[in-house]
């Protein structure tokens, strides 16, 4: 029997787009599979294993994004979330070999004559996936507008949204015309018609194969804990430059990243001398030096420091991603 919380978790429209990603995905795979099979196109092939795919990397993301909506105080802020880099970088790797093999094999037929495909049931399979691309397109974008906060960029959403249905459709739309071609040609037995298929599979890698290169580069990045993102680190700069503007401060270190679904924000100010911060400052810096020398005496492995003194566990509590308590706040 499903408990309350998993009732609620069902009912989120992220998890609800997840559903609709990983069951799409995969009724477009089996159909891919099998009309690739019929027709002999390996243009169909191609689509049909990559929507296995998106359905695989759509099941592991919701598994991941059922974990890190669970409370967990023990959870290192950083711990969870990168399992969801971890995801872009294997999905775009994969699809980067499924896209090698299908380059190379397409090579290789106009090498040796070409292949005769079926198109007639190719122009069916085109306007079928053409069709329920369109209809999931519409769906998922009125999901992603119910949401109260834009979607993250993050592979949990971004794999699933509304752009992946609407390039799936308009593949489909793009098939069943190219093989629409073919059935009006004629005799299907023309030579000139055997290089359709291969051709396509090319035209189809050199349009697609920069996206997996992204995922998989910028998955790398985030789990190296570097950021590629210079207008993320622009637009938080300008939002905080008039508050860092209000401390008196010789100068600031400011590092922004995305990491999984989490935006991280790291700012230091160095206070100014002789203002009013600067004896507070100075007793910080004393107990942080006390316990840098300490952790350094003791403590044989490499390590980074961060300590925060606040007197609002609110604040702490945020800065760990731990679920809000009911402590009052600071005086």
């Amino acid at each position: 029997m499903m408990s309350s919380a998993d009732s609620d978790l069902a009912q989120r429209p992220a998890e609800q787009i997840l559903r609709v990603a990983i069951w799409g995905n995969f009724a477009l795979a089996g159909l891919g599979v099998v009309f690739g099979l019929l027709t002999r196109s390996h243009v169909i092939l191609l689509d049909g294993v990559l929507s296995a795919l998106n359905g695989l990397i759509a099941l592991m993301a919701r598994q991941v994004n059922r974990r890190l909506a669970q409370p967990d105080p023990e959870r290192l802020p950083f711990a969870d979330a990168a399992l969801e880099p971890l995801l872009e970088v294997l999905r775009g790797a994969v699809s980067l070999v499924i896209y090698g093999f299908a380059g190379l094999a397409a090579i290789a037929a106009l090498g040796s004559g070409g292949r005769v495909v079926r198109a007639l049931f190719a122009l069916i399979y085109g306007a079928v996936v053409a069709l329920g691309g369109m209809v999931l397109a519409s769906y998922q974008g009125r999901q992603l507008q119910g949401q109260q906060q834009r979607p993250a960029q993050s592979l949990s959403l971004g794999a699933v949204d509304a752009r992946h249905w609407f390039v799936e459709g308009a593949m489909g739309l793009a098939i069943a015309a190219v093989f629409g071609l073919v059935v009006m040609a004629g005799d299907p037995e023309q030579s000139v018609l055997h290089y359709v298929d291969p051709i396509a599979v090319l035209v189809v890698v050199w349009l697609s194969v920069r996206e997996p290169w992204r995922w998989a580069k910028q998955g790398w990045l985030e789990m190296l804990e570097r950021s590629g993102d210079r207008r993320l680190q622009q637009r938080v700069r300008k939002l905080l430059d008039r508050p860092i503007r209000l401390v008196p401060h010789e100068s600031e270190l400011l590092r922004v990243g995305r990491f999984g679904e989490l935006v991280y924000i790291q700012l230091y100010l160095i206070v100014a001398p002789n203002n009013e911060l600067t004896r507070q400052v100075l007793a910080h810096d004393r107990i942080r030096q006390l316990m840098y020398d300490r952790l350094r005496e003791k403590f044989s492995e490499a390590f980074a420091l961060d300590l925060v003194i606040t007197s609002d566990r609110l604040w702490a509590e945020r800065a760990i991603r731990q679920q809000p308590s009911d402590a009052p706040p600071p005086p």
